[in-house]
C-alpha cells in the first residue's frame, strides 16, 4: 500500500480499481481461478509499468533534452563545414558539442531546431546557412547584404524525427559564410 500512496492518488485509485475486479470462478478452482488471477496479474503489470514509464512516475526530476549556444566571436567558415558555437548557455544530455558545433541526438523522437544569423555587415559579405541531419540539409536560409553596409539577421526553425545517434549541424552551403558574434545561435529541443 506505500508503493500506491507514493505513486500519487489517481495511480493509487487506479491500481485499487483493477484489484477489485478480481472475479471469483466457479468450478474447478485450481486450473479456472489461477489462469483468471495469471491473466490479471499480467493485465495489473503492464498497467503499472504504462503508468510508472509514462505518467507522473517518469523521472520528476527529469529534464527533456534540449540545448541552446551562440558564437562568442566573429568566424568565418568555409562552405559545408559546420558552425561551431562555442558558448553552450543549455546542454541538458551533453548532446551538442562546442568543440564540434554538432548535435548528436541521444534518443529517437521529434526534435525542433532553430538557428540564427547575423552576417558580418562589411559589402559583400553573406551567410547562407542550412540544417544539416545525418549530411543532408532539412532547411535553409540566406543572410546576404546584397553588397551594402547593412546587417542582416536571418532567423529559420525545423521540426524533423531523430533517431538516436543522428549528427545535426548547421553549415554555409552555398560558400564561405562571415558570421558575428553573440547575435548568432542554434537550439534544439525534443519535443516529444
Amino acid at each position: 500500500m506505500v508503493t500506491i500512496i507514493r505513486m500519487g492518488r489517481l495511480q493509487g485509485i487506479f491500481i485499487c480499481f483493477l484489484l477489485l475486479k478480481f472475479k471469483t470462478v466457479e468450478g474447478d478452482c485450481t486450473k479456472t481461478t489461477l489462469k483468471v488471477f495469471d491473466h490479471q496479474i499480467q493485465a495489473i503489470r503492464r498497467s503499472v509499468r504504462r503508468i510508472v514509464h509514462d505518467g507522473p512516475c517518469r523521472g520528476k526530476n527529469e529534464v527533456g533534452v534540449g540545448f541552446q549556444a551562440y558564437m562568442g566571436s566573429h568566424k568565418t567558415f568555409a562552405k559545408g563545414v559546420p558552425w561551431v558555437y562555442d558558448r553552450v548557455v543549455t546542454n541538458t544530455h551533453n548532446a551538442y558539442s562546442a568543440t564540434t558545433g554538432k548535435f548528436i541526438s541521444p534518443e529517437r523522437g521529434l526534435y525542433i531546431f532553430s538557428y540564427d544569423t547575423l552576417s558580418d555587415h562589411a559589402s559583400g559579405k553573406i551567410a547562407l546557412g542550412a540544417l544539416y541531419v545525418n549530411g543532408n540539409i532539412k532547411s535553409y536560409q540566406a543572410c546576404d547584404n546584397g553588397g551594402s553596409r547593412t546587417w542582416i539577421s536571418c532567423s529559420t526553425s525545423a521540426v524533423v524525427v531523430l533517431e538516436k545517434g543522428d549528427v545535426v549541424y548547421v553549415a554555409d552551403h552555398h560558400s564561405t559564410a562571415t558570421i558575428r558574434a553573440h547575435y548568432t545561435d542554434f537550439s534544439g529541443a525534443k519535443l516529444n
